[in-house]
């Protein structure tokens, strides 16, 4: 029987295998869930590679004799220029049929970046190998929701995408506390290799088991094929374009505490980076882990009941994450501010998975990558390239990391304006989508 999709009220058939891993039905509960499992693992370890360098900070800095605006372009624009401007066209050709070979091919490059950022000599050396992290990185989340959202219906998009961001979140986890104690009993360079090693090995378990999703038929005209008709399409529906520039804003503050907090709560609290990492990765692993998994629920409950719910819901939880934040900053002990660090990540993590399945949906079938890849970039660019960078700046500048956070945080509710204003074009741009 031919899948169907409920349009308007109309049922109309889909083209033959739409959506369907060749020479898999739909239904099969089992081949999707291992997907699921496969791509989560691989979500860990590029989390733990991306943010392993946070923990790392400090000593990085003692070992390479870095200054603050050196660490921010280490952990920022260093990092997210290259990820976020290599994202498009990457992601397009994952789009054209080649998602799980992308995929891959950039499991394979980002773990051997991550293994020369362990070997480098100085801070041009760690830098390249930061922006190669990045060249790798720039196929992942964009490919992996793409798949992820061919092997699930809407119905349970966002909690599958919570558990791919879950797995993040535990790869966040082990970045502080794993990286944390091997920095401190062997050297921040074997945190990276670690880091590095189980990719080659995901890689090909991925080329070996998972199948190419069968793609619906192709446009009629190569204009329709071409990245810039595209974007224009994408960029054209209102709601979407607002979800990108509203998470790019928050993520501003969000990058710029996450990046900075370890190092932030080791000079302020005289603690090594074994001692911060073990006990702040964890409150913040089991938070996020919390944060994602009700984030995820929520984003598939409430839009049942009003689809405007999928950006009111991001724009609430990120404007209440500000005075979380600067009770955070502004705790006058470590075991506060790390018992306020629970709450402050809970909150803060409750809208990325609803934004990362209605990115999915405003997208359609044949531009879920490209969409993923337009959304990261403006939560990359401004959020992991530009917050922790610029925080880095206005540290060095003010002498204070304390209030360089606490002034880049008040991005957190002009990006929820931004976010709230685009609910009411939801319908109509869904609608554009599946067109």
């Amino acid at each position: 029987m031919e899948p169907l999709v409920r349009l308007r009220g109309e049922v109309t058939p889909l083209p033959p295998g739409a959506g369907v891993p060749a020479g898999r039905p739909l239904s099969s509960a089992i081949r999707s869930l291992y997907v699921l499992g496969l791509l989560s693992l691989i979500s860990l370890i590029s989390y733990y590679d991306r943010f392993v360098v946070a923990i790392l900070a400090q000593n990085i800095k003692r070992d390479l004799h870095l200054t603050d605006s050196q660490l921010g372009l280490l952990t920022g624009l260093g990092f997210a220029v290259i990820y976020s401007g290599l994202a498009i066209p990457i992601a397009r050709f994952s789009d054209r049929g080649r998602r799980v070979g992308v995929l891959a091919a950039s499991l394979t490059l980002w773990s051997a970046m991550t293994a020369l950022c362990g070997l480098a000599p100085n801070f041009l050396g760690l830098l390249l190998a930061r922006m190669g992290v990045g060249v790798g990185e720039a196929g992942a989340n964009p490919t992996t929701h793409a798949l992820v959202a061919e092997y699930f219906s809407p119905r349970w998009r966002a909690m599958a995408l919570s558990i791919i961001v879950v797995m993040g979140g535990v790869g966040f986890m082990a970045a502080n506390a794993a990286g944390g104690w091997l920095a401190d009993h062997y050297s921040w360079r074997m945190a990276f290799l670690v880091g590095a090693a189980p990719g080659p090995f995901l890689a090909l378990l991925l080329l070996l088991t998972v199948r190419e999703p069968v793609r619906p038929p192709e446009p009629k005209t190569a204009a329709d094929n071409a990245l810039g008709p595209a974007i224009r399409a994408l960029m054209s529906r209102r709601a979407l374009l607002l979800t990108c520039l509203g998470a790019g804003v928050c993520s501003m503050a969000s990058a710029a505490v996450s990046s900075w907090a370890p190092a932030f709560l080791m000079r302020e609290h005289n603690l090594t980076a074994g001692g911060v990492g073990v006990s702040y990765g964890a409150v913040m692993g089991v938070s996020t882990i919390f944060g994602l998994i009700l984030g995820g629920w929520l984003g598939d409950t409430l839009p049942r009941r009003d689809g405007r719910w999928a950006l009111w819901l991001p724009a609430l939880a990120f404007g209440l994450t500000l005075p979380l934040t600067a009770a955070f900053l502004f705790a006058t002990d470590f075991k506060t501010a790390v018992a306020l660090a629970a709450p402050m990540t809970v909150v803060g993590m409750l809208g990325n998975c609803p934004l990362y399945a209605l990115v999915q949906t405003l997208s359609g079938s044949r531009l879920r990558a490209t969409g993923a890849a337009l959304y990261l970039l403006a939560v990359n660019l401004l959020g992991t390239g530009l917050g922790p960078t610029l925080a880095g700046w206005l540290s060095d500048g003010l002498h204070s990391l304390r209030w360089a956070l606490a002034l880049v945080a008040l991005a957190y509710p002009l990006g929820a304006v931004l976010l709230a204003s685009g609910a009411s074009a939801i319908a109509e741009d869904s609608l554009a989508a599946d067109r």
